[in-house]
């Protein structure tokens, strides 16, 4: 397969739902009413979420600081999936990063397709909005605590500073309490994150203020923690502390006592979304519009008299069956992480062993689909909220059911942000989920999968472990690459130190090693050759012309000698213009034929040189048999001996005519 292939023509629209965390009430429903309200309507899902394991597991000082910077990433590998629309719960998503990003350029880093944006008010182009009156619901809900309850010391637990409806909630609270004249310091208001991992912050209002009247929470759990931290100090919500909420999640009205909040109709936002959706596919702009907020009022404010019947199904608890059958299930995931790591981490393991084992894995997981695309080079990242994700990402598997495609670095199909991926599914069968692939601060790349909404916290898991392993996988490979070098740097050390590096020729050292491994491929009855050859007048070429044309006229020799020579015969340059060689001795290859050869040749190149100077050999040999080889050293005399009768044949210069002159 060429690793640059066309774009694709996607047949169904995918709509692309960005949300904060999957765990939450409030993204599970939005995401199931959105998933089945489009089920009808020829269309594809992918996900955006991710589960803030840092702060559920209090791991912060932990966990490295560029974790959520890794599930920012996931936003910008949109641009690798060319959705057609994207619904964006915005409040959610910036409600967790320290560093957290401004709409504008939140926006900024996506596809350019319309946004449903959820929560959120803008006047942004591209981009309709589905929000809800905070403002007046939490007025109301102040107002009936301080009117029907006479309470006045009211502590405010905010959601994180510059998101837009967790500042609303605050400003409703303070103008509800200056309208009825009722002081507020810095004391009487701490900011959370939207989670019920607040402890801290209930405790520092509690610190200051230790029986308070009343605490207003801007979200139902945080309200959820509010309860914990208050029963810790011996005071009861709803008895001795008004405790009261916003969202009226699905654990609302089943708190003890029933937590009065705000009830937002989730259900009714996201059949809004889904009503836009539609309505851009069908080519028309559809209007912003805002949802009506109720409160709901319960015990938890000190008045069950007023407490409504609860706006959502009571959850009930698992029968005995279900309850193993869940058990069963957490046993299997655990056991496959676990078996991810010891099926990938093997030394020496190859790219494309390494995503064909892990295709195999995630198939028996029970993926339908999934494809994992690598960076060029992993990236190390620092904070929390940056953008970083390439314009490339290289494709290493495709799996579709039991069909798995992994290639290898070098083979690895290229995907280009903007365009649609060459291997897009006909139709998706659960919703796509994106999950970003690293290990401490760095990071390697993305797996997209179908998921099942019940088993998004299992893949989750997994692309943890994969993370792992890839970090384990990148250092394999260095290792590799390393051990490669050395070798290679081992190899040419060898060779330099039997080699000789003018002409490339063997060395003494050289010559004398091959000369037995020459000598014991034959038989004893084996007739050899020793020849030594000398440069005719070297020092001549060098005083006349320089030394770099003496080193060519040592370098031609050494090409005419091996030309010469049968195939595979030890040939040396064993002094300054010195060469030996050994060859068998046969019918068209004697010592007479071999010098004869060389003397034609010296002739034939120096009709057509150029140079100033003669190339010229004076050859001497001696011919033994393989049983007389035991002594290289008398042999090789004996060929010197027959090398010093030749010189004197040898012609008196080596100069040209014009060159004398």
């Amino acid at each position: 397969m060429k690793n640059e292939l066309a774009p694709a023509k996607r047949r169904r629209p995918l709509i692309g739902i960005m949300s904060g965390s999957f765990h939450t009430d409030y993204s599970r429903l939005i995401t199931e009413v959105i998933r089945s309200g489009l089920e009808e309507d020829n269309v594809d899902l992918c996900l955006f979420q991710w589960l803030d394991a840092n702060r559920h597991l209090g791991l912060q000082k932990i966990v490295d600081s560029g974790f959520d910077g890794h599930y920012y990433s996931q936003f910008e590998y949109s641009k690798f999936l060319c959705p057609d629309i994207l619904i964006v719960s915005f409040g959610t998503i910036s409600s967790i990063p320290k560093e957290r990003m401004a709409l504008e350029d939140f926006l900024a880093s996506l596809p350019k397709v319309p946004v449903i944006l959820l929560e959120t008010e803008t006047d942004l182009p591209r981009v309709l909005t589905v929000t809800v009156d905070n403002y007046t619901s939490m007025h109301e809900v102040v107002d009936h605590l301080i009117e029907d309850h006479g309470l006045k010391e009211i502590l405010f637990l905010s959601g994180p500073q510059g998101i837009q409806d967790a500042e609303i909630r605050k400003a409703a609270y303070l103008d509800a309490m200056g309208e009825h004249d009722l002081p507020v310091d810095d004391s009487m208001i701490v900011y959370g994150d939207f989670t019920d991992l607040v402890e801290d912050r209930v405790e520092e209002l509690l610190a200051s203020h230790p029986r308070p009247e009343a605490i207003v929470c801007a979200n139902d759990e945080m309200a959820d923690c509010a309860y914990k931290v208050l029963r810790r100090h011996g005071l009861l919500p709803g008895v001795d502390v008004a405790v009261t909420g916003f969202d009226d999640i699905e654990s609302a009205s089943i708190l003890e006592p029933p937590l009065t909040t705000v009830s937002q109709d989730f259900t009714a936002m996201a059949e809004a979304a889904v009503g836009m959706v539609r309505a851009l596919l069908r080519g028309e702009q559809p209007s912003s519009l805002k949802v009506p907020l109720t409160v709901q009022y319960r015990a938890s404010c000190g008045c069950p008299h007023k407490a409504a019947a609860p706006s959502r199904p009571e959850v009930q608890p698992l029968n005995k069956l279900q309850s193993r059958a869940r058990i069963k299930q957490l046993i299997y995931e655990n056991v496959t992480t676990a078996l991810l790591l010891r099926n990938l981490l093997v030394e020496n393991i190859s790219v494309h062993t390494f995503f064909r084992i892990l295709g195999d894995i995630l198939y028996h997981t029970g993926s339908p689909w999934s494809c994992v695309g690598l960076l060029k080079a992993p990236l190390t990242i620092e904070g929390s909220a940056r953008t970083f994700v390439p314009d490339e990402v290289r494709l290493h598997l495709l799996q579709e059911g039991e069909k798995i495609e992994a290639w290898s670095r070098l083979e690895a199909p290229i995907l280009r942000a903007g365009e649609v991926p060459f291997f897009w599914p006909e139709k998706i069968q659960s919703p796509l989920a994106v999950f970003p692939l690293f290990f401490g601060e760095v990071h390697y790349g993305v797996l997209l999968a179908q998921v099942r909404p019940e088993n998004m916290l299992f893949i989750y898991n997994l692309s943890l472990e994969l993370g792992t392993a890839l970090r384990y996988l990148y250092l394999a490979l260095d290792h590799q690459e390393a051990q490669a070098a050395l070798e290679e740097a081992n190899t040419m050390l060898s060779y330099s130190a039997s080699h000789d590096g003018l002409t490339g020729l063997l060395n003494r050292t050289g010559f004398l090693a091959h000369y037995t491994t020459f000598l014991r491929q034959y038989d004893k009855s084996t007739r050899f050759v020793a020849v030594m050859a000398d440069l005719d007048h070297l020092k001549q070429i060098n005083d006349s012309f320089g030394h770099d044309m003496g080193d060519k006229a040592i370098t031609m020799a050494a090409e005419i000698l091996q030309r010469g020579l049968p195939p595979a015969s030890p040939l040396g340059r064993t002094g300054g213009d010195e060469f030996t060689a050994l060859f068998v001795e046969h019918e068209g290859c004697t010592q007479e034929e071999f010098i004869e050869h060389i003397r034609y040749s010296c002739e034939g190149y120096n009709r057509h040189s150029g140079l100033p100077f003669l190339v010229s050999l004076s050859v001497g040999c001696f011919p033994f048999t393989a049983d007389q080889a035991t002594d290289v050293s008398a042999l090789l005399k004996k060929a010197d001996e027959q090398l010093y009768r030749a010189k004197a044949d040898r012609p008196a210069s080596v100069l040209r005519p014009s060159a004398e002159e």
